[in-house]
């Protein structure tokens, strides 16, 4: 059941990471557009000009059009996986300013460290950024550090309502065998 649920975990991460960067797309074309809001979309995220993917910046926000490679299922489930829950786990009683800053550094080396094996074993930049920030090879920027710390907090956020201890009980417990029995199950609920 625990390995079931790391799976779950996991996948659930993936998921909500892969969904996030297409909504993510919208977030930065339109609030690059607002004085305030654009202080903090200031890199520039592209992708291998080899693959012709970078017109999406240009696409009307109305479009509500949005990419994301595969490969960041991978990456969002190893990085929340490995790194953020454990990292929660050990800082549990630290403030979340300090465990944002520690999850933004990390989720920014790890995206540098990822983005550089991803083109090694593809032969493409899935991503690389083209601003002042850029690090490590321009596989990731000081730039979107605040966006990784906000990150690494949602992620938090989602390991902590999972490890919830009523969800936990709810989840190991046998699935009702009867029609009688489900419907016992739903008058408790109530």
């Amino acid at each position: 059941m625990k390995v079931a649920f790391a799976m779950f975990r996991f996948c659930l991460y993936g998921m909500v990471g892969i969904s996030s960067e297409i909504f993510f797309y919208n977030l930065v074309r339109i609030a690059r557009d607002v004085p305030v809001l654009g202080a903090l979309f200031q890199f520039q995220w592209r992708v291998d000009d080899r693959l012709a993917l970078n017109a999406i910046w240009d696409a009307p926000a109305i479009t509500a059009y949005g990419q994301c490679s595969l490969w960041m299922f991978l990456i969002y489930g190893v990085a929340c996986f490995f790194f953020v829950e454990p990292v929660y786990r050990w800082m549990l009683y630290q403030h979340a300013s300090l465990r944002a800053v520690v999850y933004g550094v990390g989720i920014l080396l790890f995206e540098g460290f990822s983005g550089v094996m991803l083109e090694r074993f593809t032969g493409y930049r899935i991503w690389y950024y083209a601003d002042a920030g850029a690090i490590f090879w321009e596989m990731t920027s000081l730039y979107i550090l605040p966006i990784w710390m906000v990150t690494g907090l949602i992620a938090e956020f989602i390991y902590r309502e999972l490890m919830d201890p009523d969800l936990m009980a709810a989840l190991e417990s046998p699935l009702p065998a009867t029609p009688e029995e489900t419907e016992a199950s739903f008058q408790l609920m109530r």
